[in-house]
């Protein structure tokens, strides 16, 4: 999708328009747009219809729960949930759902969240929160211990679908690979089954490594590489400590503190937000800690829909008070930069042997210490479990349980995309294309595996 689109988002919508998408009348609002597309429109107002267009075909197909769908599947989680928890649940803002032509329908991954973020209903269902993170309670000891290092062995299986895949078409795949980063190397010893045709500096704002095959039988691409994790522990808080902490981490840029639309802007709200929570304090590294403290202790984790049908993530955020790791990212990213606090995004993967996948999560800086890593989602997650000492790790530090793949979210692929990005925010499972069209989410898959790791002596 072009920048134009995504950048528009900043423009408001008529409020006839928003009166229809908010009482779940998407057919009469695509009607009242593709109107009032007849007319002559200053341009941004303009994409921003265009844009709205896309968000109401694709937003209903995020939200497919009935209310009694919705507790038939939650009863078969927790047997004995009920009518008056479902109220609760609703007044609480704990339902993430909109309404489709009169009918309240919920997010598709509403019991997912909830049973992961809600304790009394996780216990209930014998899914307790907590139950597999002994093995990252043990890697956390040895970063904070001093551990020198970790190099892991990655394998991506990337697969087209079979009821997709044609003999006659070109596939041209971006995947993820690790960038250098200030706690990790990039991709080493690549290796891939098809022929390997770019591949991105190890710099690279969204690192990618490019193929192009036609193929008489649909075959799965896969790539394996190895790369090390070094991070270095440090309690941010401590006064005394006055080091730089990854000397090798990017040098500040305006880019930095800059808004970053549609997701990064510097609204009224948040201006409000970060001037309520930092107070009087003046350190960077307590501001940002109170950054940290609103977003772990008072936005909860939910599952949510794509990126691309959210029109401001930080805001979003700190409104709805309910988020996941992107979003937690972003609302940090830009209370930091509104307060002058250089802050930026990381990305990657959560890349624990035999638990892979996507994640998200922020950086910040201060003379004292340079750049640090800050992990709300992980650390709100260690509120939930219980755990004070894992949740103050996350200020400051990560397990090296990572794969970095992404520095700046919102970036170009190279070889350049024909066609629109399925996620044009960040890169983390593969880009697919044919000389005829994007595939999109339900067409194709990348699997993970972590197949080898081992902590480094030096």
């Amino acid at each position: 999708m072009p920048d134009r689109y995504l950048e528009s988002l900043v423009c408001p919508l008529p409020e006839d328009i928003a009166h229809l998408k908010g009482a779940g009348e998407f057919d009469l609002a695509l009607r009242v747009i593709d109107r009032r597309l007849q007319r002559d429109l200053p341009g941004m107002l303009r994409t921003r219809l265009e844009t709205e267009k896309m968000f109401l075909k694709r937003l209903p197909r995020c939200y497919t729960l009935t209310h009694e769908e919705f507790m038939e599947e939650m009863r078969r989680a927790v047997s004995d949930f009920t009518d008056e928890e479902m109220d609760e649940l609703l007044l609480d803002g704990k339902l993430d759902f909109i309404y489709i032509n009169g009918k309240r329908m919920y997010h598709e991954d509403s019991i997912a969240s909830l049973l992961k973020t809600q304790n009394h209903l996780n216990k209930r269902a014998n899914k307790p929160y907590d139950q597999t993170k002994s093995a990252l309670n043990e890697v956390i000891a040895r970063v904070k211990s001093g551990a020198k290092g970790f190099r892991f062995t990655m394998r991506a299986t990337t697969t087209i679908r079979d009821h997709v895949f044609s003999k006659e078409d070109v596939y041209r795949v971006h995947l993820p690979i690790p960038a250098v980063s200030m706690q990790q190397t990039g991709a080493e010893n690549l290796t891939a089954n098809w022929e390997i045709g770019h591949v991105d500096p190890e710099d690279a704002p969204q690192r990618t490594v490019y193929f192009e095959k036609q193929m008489a039988e649909n075959e799965p691409l896969i790539t394996e590489y190895t790369f090390v994790q070094r991070p270095r522990y440090v309690d941010p808080l401590d006064e005394s400590v006055r080091e730089i902490i990854y000397p090798a981490a990017r040098p500040v840029c305006d880019e930095d503190l800059c808004q970053q639309p549609p997701h990064v802007v510097f609204t009224p709200y948040l201006r409000a937000l970060a001037k309520e929570l930092r107070g009087e304090e003046t350190d960077p590294v307590r501001i940002a800690y109170k950054f940290y403290c609103f977003a772990t202790k008072q936005v909860m984790y939910a599952y949510q829909r794509p990126y691309l049908l959210i029109e401001n993530a930080a805001e979003y955020t700190a409104s709805q008070l309910r988020g996941d790791c992107g979003l937690y990212a972003l609302m940090f990213i830009s209370l930091c930069r509104i307060s002058g606090i250089p802050a930026r995004w990381q990305s990657g993967l959560y890349a624990a042997p035999g638990d892979v996948g996507s994640h998200d999560w922020a950086e910040f800086y201060s003379e004292r210490l340079g750049w640090l890593p800050v992990d709300c989602s992980f650390g709100g997650g260690a509120l939930r479990a219980e755990n004070p000492e894992r949740w103050q790790f996350y200020f400051g530090n990560l397990d090296p349980w990572r794969m970095v793949a992404n520095r700046i979210y919102f970036m170009p692929l190279t070889p350049e995309k024909k066609y629109p990005r399925y996620d044009p925010y960040d890169s983390q499972r593969a880009e697919i294309e044919t000389q005829h069209r994007g595939l999109v989410g339900g067409e194709f898959r990348t699997r993970y595996e972590i197949t080898k790791w081992e902590e480094l002596t030096e």
